[in-house]
């Protein structure tokens, strides 16, 4: 699979939260508001979610999409990390 990364915000606030960006695979599906995090266990991207108040007033979240394979989730956050460090060091 194909991935395009298009890196719309950095974020350099000494906070985990370093990039927004979308994500296109095989130039047919695109997915927007991926986050990508670096946290002092390592690095990692989190799908788009939405919230909701489950049963007893919690917020909850789920994601709206995500990888369904551990291959396909390696591969989208491989080429999402190098399009942020290819954003950062230009």
């Amino acid at each position: 699979m194909n991935f395009d990364v298009n890196i719309h915000k950095t974020f350099e606030d000494g906070k985990p939260l370093k990039a927004i960006c979308s994500v296109t695979m095989d130039g047919q599906f695109a997915v927007h508001g991926v986050r990508l995090f670096k946290k002092e266990k390592g690095s990692f991207i989190a799908m788009p979610n939405e919230s909701y108040k489950d049963a007893k007033g919690n917020t909850q979240y789920k994601d709206v999409f995500h990888p369904i394979t551990n291959e396909a989730r390696r591969a989208m956050e491989a080429a999402v990390f190098k399009a942020y460090d290819a954003k950062v060091k230009a």
